[in-house]
């Protein structure tokens, strides 16, 4: 069918006439559209709303960033959404950088500052302190010897009109074996509490020493007095001042190896410090971990010296190492003692080295130590005596 046969048929319909049928083509450039007034809206009620909280605009991270969002280009994350802040929140920017710098510069100086108190020595604490001289013997590793050196220092050490107290801090209760005592008898264990008289349970031992045992009891025994240790850090400085010691009396101090509370108790009551250390590797890998744990002690006029004990000259590498402890050490080194066996024996029999073999390296080695240390402690005492 054809276009004008359908016109034709549309007008015939309708009792018109398809001949006057005309397409007029529409002509838009003189065409406006009537103006609309607008209506006016409708009174607002009398009660005042709060104004709306604006909603931050959500942008994805796959599409452009405003110029809000600042900084390097990040690589875009699919289906994540990041909302702008509000207008009271605070910038995204880093702080500036003068703020950084000076946070930092104050860090430093406390940091040096810190340093600087540890190196000079912790205050000491206003408690009442013992007149006697209190030697502590430490050690960082175990099976250096540290029981046999406080018995000798115990037998040797002694000024005259004064004591030598040997107090046995360490568990293992060695100590009481070396200076001849075999019975059993309350010790710390026992006399942990404030009021314990510690004066009157001290036993005689090798060359008039006297010595104040660790004790043997149960293991809820030794966590009470690990706690009281804890809990009041002068507790052994409280029971030596109870004790009514002169300034001619000695105290040797005998403690476990490494960084325990009883060890620590021990390096804030002592006046010297003797670290025991041996002539091989692992005790001079030690010597750093040693040297950090000092300077933790609270005494400001405390003085620290190093021992080499069994020294045997008989292997080459053992020589080697003690050279290397002396250069390391300096005049830290205050003395070596050479491995004589005769310690074990006379330990193993129940007798005195210094009375059954007097010429021994051993007992020649601990009376030069027992010199080095006496100089050191009373110095000034020494240099008033010989002045005229």
């Amino acid at each position: 069918m054809k276009y004008v046969d359908d016109i034709t048929k549309l007008f015939t319909r309708f009792g018109a006439n398809a001949e006057s049928y005309q397409e007029i083509q529409p002509n838009y450039k003189d065409f406006k559209d009537d103006p609309v007034t607008p209506a006016l809206a409708e009174p607002e009620p009398s009660v005042a709303l709060p104004p709306p909280t604006p909603t931050p605009p959500v942008f994805l991270l796959d599409e452009p960033q405003p110029a809000l969002l600042i900084g390097a280009p990040v690589e875009p994350v699919k289906n994540a959404a990041l909302s702008l802040p509000s207008p009271k929140s605070s910038s995204l920017t880093e702080p500036p950088a003068s703020s950084t710098t000076g946070d930092r510069q104050r860090l430093s100086d406390l940091l040096r500052e810190l340093k600087q108190v540890r190196r000079d020595g912790l205050p000491e604490t206003t408690g009442k302190r013992t007149r006697a001289k209190v030697i502590a013997i430490v050690s960082a590793n175990g099976g250096v010897g540290k029981s046999t050196v406080a018995a000798g220092l115990a037998k040797t050490l002694r000024r005259p009109g004064g004591r030598t107290i040997a107090i046995d801090l360490d568990p293992q209760n060695a100590l009481s074996s070396h200076l001849g005592i075999t019975r059993q008898v309350p010790g710390l264990l026992q006399l942990k509490e404030q009021d314990a008289d510690w004066g009157a349970h001290r036993l005689p031992g090798f060359g008039d020493s006297e010595c104040l045992p660790f004790g043997t009891g149960e293991v809820n025994d030794r966590r009470l007095l690990k706690q009281l240790m804890l809990e009041d850090s002068d507790w052994l400085n409280q029971h030596l001042a109870s004790m009514d010691l002169s300034e001619n009396d000695t105290v040797i101090l005998d403690t476990p190896s490494g960084a325990t509370v009883y060890s620590q108790q021990a390096l804030d009551a002592a006046d010297l410090v003797l670290v025991m250390t041996v002539a091989d590797a692992a005790s001079y890998l030690a010597l750093d971990t040693m040297t950090q744990w000092l300077e933790t002690s609270r005494r400001r006029a405390q003085q620290q010296r190093y021992v080499l004990n069994q020294r045997d000259d008989s292997r080459s590498f053992c020589r080697d190492m003690g050279v290397l402890f002396r250069r390391r050490l300096g005049a830290n080194l205050i003395g070596t003692v050479r491995l004589d066996h005769q310690f074990n024996e006379s330990l193993a029999y129940g007798r005195d080295l210094l009375q059954y073999a007097p010429e021994s390296i051993g007992c020649q080695d601990i009376l030069s130590l027992s010199g080095a240390v006496h100089a050191l402690l009373w110095a000034d005492a020494s240099s008033q005596q010989d002045t005229p």
